[in-house]
């Protein structure tokens, strides 16, 4: 998912983000909702004398937990490009920077390159003096694309508009 804005100042912002369609109270309803269903099934068959289902329906929650954990930190990346006067700045991480890179306008070049296989995803670079960084992994190639023209029209937008 893509949100791009423009500051007062004249500077645009463009937020690169998954598609985060679970929240986590969602996440949090259907991990219970399981329990409920998997461990009310265990308990019926354990009633009747099968009592080592229980062990394994513990373990299937685990792996259910662990899959669902991993899933929404994974949703709390985020990519943020400002592109305003004479610098692009690039910020990304979970929930906060933990990576930042910064070029100068006019020497930084969009490069969309196509995947090494014929079914492979593109790659969206964007850097300058052979220091690249890649952008949007997860948006799709259509969106990649759309981002891609996007940051070339506003790194080739002249200075003084500011």
């Amino acid at each position: 998912m893509v949100d791009s804005r423009l500051d007062s100042d004249r500077r645009h912002r463009l937020v690169i983000q998954p598609n985060a369609s679970l929240s986590r109270r969602q996440a949090l309803a259907f991990m219970g909702w399981m329990c409920v269903v998997s461990f009310g099934i265990a308990g019926l068959w354990a009633w009747q004398g099968y009592w080592m289902i229980l062990p394994f329906a513990g373990l299937e929650m685990a792996a259910l937990a662990g899959g669902l954990y991993w899933s929404m930190r994974h949703n709390g990346y985020r990519e943020v490009i400002e592109v305003g006067g004479e610098r692009i700045t690039i910020e990304a991480g979970h929930h906060a920077p933990e990576r930042r890179w910064s070029y100068q306008r006019a020497w930084t070049q969009v490069r969309l390159l196509e995947g090494p296989y014929r079914n492979s995803p593109t790659r969206l670079m964007l850097g300058s003096h052979g220091q690249y960084c890649v952008l949007g992994q997860c948006l799709s190639n259509a969106e990649r694309s759309a981002v891609a023209e996007r940051l070339r029209g506003w790194t080739n937008e002249t200075t003084a508009l500011r």
